[in-house]
């Protein structure tokens, strides 16, 4: 518990992580948690979507939502990315306890997210079987694929919304509440999966629809919260304004997120298309043991986002030792979670695959051969993660960006350009991703020893 120094303090000692202050281990962990259980439950929700059309509906349909996967984060994940740089720059604002800054970053955070996602819903909705074609969708999936973006796509500003209003919360230590939104959003999409899959004969349209109402739900939850937060940082919607060096701080730390962010959808539609050359089978699998893949991905992520959050409050408060104890425990907590929970992931496969396949040997095949491969490598996952998110916090985020222009998309276009066609196989296909991370992994390595060498001799970049 901290003294009271202004409405930002206060505000930090309700339900807040103040991560200046106390054991890092416990704060971490208490931190993280919550991060966790919300992308677990958010999995768990849109994985209702491929359980519900494998049983109400078929495997071609399953393959209809999976095949969307790549576009969609090709349209929206890019700018969500933004969010991201949101989150450095206010971490370190909450950090020097800066309540003009903050309230002045908070508008137009919120504000951009609107406009933004208007753009995405516009372009994703008129291009969406452009994109379709781009990756060469099998035709007995093809129209479902369309339907499934349309529908979503035009959600697109409640997702940025809730992306950039959950980013707010975060940086301020505050991760229960967008817990509590996504278990909010996931029952009403899992309901109305179910009711609408009983009402509509169309089943894709019935889960898309299903998928964005909750996204609604989720944002609406959000900027309730925001408009009734204490002291300056309350959204008063009415006297919302866009300050424009507001603005060029968050493009300064948010445009290379986000181009690292539209790096990976990028290099994988070549990946993708040499998927869909498998057929339904291996579009359904591939899509299925995705989904199960993100149970993982939760844990890292969240060590990931704790480790941006922790060190940018601690970079803005000056706090030397906090910044480098930051680092070391949340790339030990990750390493050893992520090592058990892949391990279980890999054991329990072939249970999960079922659940989202039926009885579909073939799929269950190449959702196996995805799980095995992935799991192999998820240590250095890991690695990409925190000291991605380190990289961020030092205010270098365009070092991970041509980290991933080089690894992630000259890699993976160099592997399918010559090593993929020397041995045409799925196995080879999902290979490309393991290899990738592994040389990720090792220039991340290199790039945070010297900013970290740079930062204690005095030299980072400030807000």
């Amino acid at each position: 518990m901290i003294e009271k120094e202004g409405d930002n303090v206060q505000l930090l000692k309700a339900k807040k992580i103040d991560a200046t202050q106390g054991s890092l281990v416990p704060l971490i962990v208490s931190f993280a948690v919550p991060l966790i259980l919300s992308t677990l439950v958010q999995t768990l929700f849109n994985a209702v979507d491929i359980a519900v059309l494998g049983q109400m509906a078929d495997t071609t349909a399953v393959a209809s939502v999976g095949a969307t996967t790549t576009i969609v984060h090709l349209i929206i994940d890019a700018f969500v990315g933004l969010s991201s740089g949101a989150k450095i720059v206010l971490s370190r604002l909450f950090g020097k306890k800066d309540e003009e800054a903050l309230r002045k970053t908070v508008d137009t955070s919120l504000l951009m997210a609107l406009g933004l996602g208007l753009l995405v819903a516009a372009l994703g909705f008129s291009l969406a079987p452009t994109f379709m074609r781009v990756v060469d969708c099998p035709a007995e999936c093809f129209d479902g694929a369309v339907l499934y973006i349309r529908i979503y796509i035009l959600a697109a500003p409640a997702v940025l919304l809730y992306n950039f209003g959950a980013a707010v919360l975060m940086s301020s230590g505050d991760t229960r509440r967008p817990l509590y939104y996504v278990i909010a959003s996931g029952v009403l999409n899992a309901v109305l999966n179910v009711i609408l899959c009983l009402i509509l004969p169309q089943k894709v349209a019935a889960v898309a629809i299903a998928t964005a109402s909750s996204q609604v739900l989720a944002a609406t939850l959000v900027m309730i919260r925001l408009c009734r937060m204490e002291g300056n940082l309350r959204v008063r919607i009415r006297r919302m304004r866009f300050h424009f060096g507001s603005f060029k701080q968050l493009l300064r730390f948010g445009v290379p997120v986000s181009l690292q962010t539209l790096i990976y959808p990028l290099a994988n539609l070549q990946i993708v298309s040499a998927i869909n050359s498998y057929g339904v089978a291996g579009v359904a699998g591939n899509s299925a043991s995705s989904t199960v893949e993100q149970m993982v991905t939760a844990f890292r992520n969240a060590f990931g986002t704790a480790t941006a959050t922790f060190m940018g409050q601690n970079l803005g408060a000056e706090k030397k030792e906090r910044v480098r104890g930051s680092l070391f425990h949340n790339l030990w907590l990750s390493l050893s979670v992520g090592a058990v929970v892949g391990l279980s992931v890999w054991a329990t496969a072939p249970w999960w695959l079922r659940i989202f396949l039926g009885n579909d040997t073939e799929a269950i095949a190449y959702g196996t051969t995805r799980i095995t491969i992935m799991m192999a490598a998820q240590d250095f996952a890991v690695l990409n993660a925190v000291f991605g998110h380190a990289i961020q916090a030092f205010g270098y985020p365009v070092f991970s960006t041509v980290n991933a222009v080089t690894w992630v998309l000259g890699f993976r276009i160099f592997w399918m350009a010559f090593v993929y066609p020397a041995a045409p196989s799925y196995a080879s296909l999902i290979m490309c991703f393991a290899v990738s991370w592994v040389l990720t992994a090792l220039c991340n390595i290199v790039i945070l020893s010297v900013l970290y060498s740079r930062y204690r001799h005095g030299k980072y970049k400030r807000i």
